[in-house]
């Protein structure tokens, strides 16, 4: 019986790395998921995005639409047992430096089996994100995991929505007016007017 040693899988680059190498390598470092169709989540180890074509899901559709950049990011704010809220991530606004909220908190990022993992360690809280595309699927899956801390800890995420071409400018409006809908408390869906051939985007938590 062949056994498979997993760490074969497994790609880290930890803090104390980040540390020496200065912060910018977050920036510099990039990672991309592919779903087989031809769309893909793409980004940096910072989670600021520093291309156009940077984004959690860009969708493969149907001509005349092609990849089209649905989910650009989400912001991240982790509320402690205390009532600290933390942000994670970060993010660049024109003619201003990059804003590096998590990297404080910054503990590791990992591939596993070619999947991005952040770990991040907030005042004895540890928290995991992980992002996986299904095969052949225009869904991202984003987890979140509490792997130790004491204490109610919560997490609100504020999701970035677009819908435009991946190679065009973060700039571009949305082709049409998207109506909000909610279902459950659980299921955010925009959807076009009727009539229109533009797809709908839906998020569910």
């Amino acid at each position: 019986m062949h056994t498979v040693n997993t760490s074969e899988f497994i790609r880290r680059m930890p803090r104390s790395e980040a540390r020496a190498a200065d912060l910018e390598m977050l920036v510099a470092r990039e990672w991309l998921v592919t779903n087989g169709l031809g769309g893909y989540a793409a980004g940096t180890v910072s989670g600021i995005l520093t291309r156009r074509y940077h984004g959690l899901l860009v969708a493969a559709l149907p001509a005349p639409f092609g990849r089209m950049m649905l989910l650009p990011q989400l912001s991240e704010q982790l509320r402690l047992p205390d009532g600290t809220i933390v942000r994670l991530g970060g993010e660049e606004r024109a003619g201003e430096a990059f804003q590096l909220y998590g990297a404080p908190h910054f503990s590791e990022f990992r591939l596993e089996y070619g999947l991005p993992i952040w770990r991040y360690n907030v005042g004895g809280v540890v928290l995991e994100k992980q992002v996986m595309l299904p095969h052949e699927q225009n869904t991202v899956h984003i987890t979140y995991r509490l792997v130790s801390g004491e204490g109610t800890v919560r997490l609100k995420i504020l999701p970035s929505l677009h819908f435009r071409a991946h190679e065009a400018p973060v700039s571009t409006p949305l082709p049409t007016r998207f109506v909000l809908t909610v279902e459950n408390a659980c299921i955010i869906r925009l959807m076009p007017p009727c009539g229109s051939s533009t797809p709908s985007i839906g998020i569910s938590t």
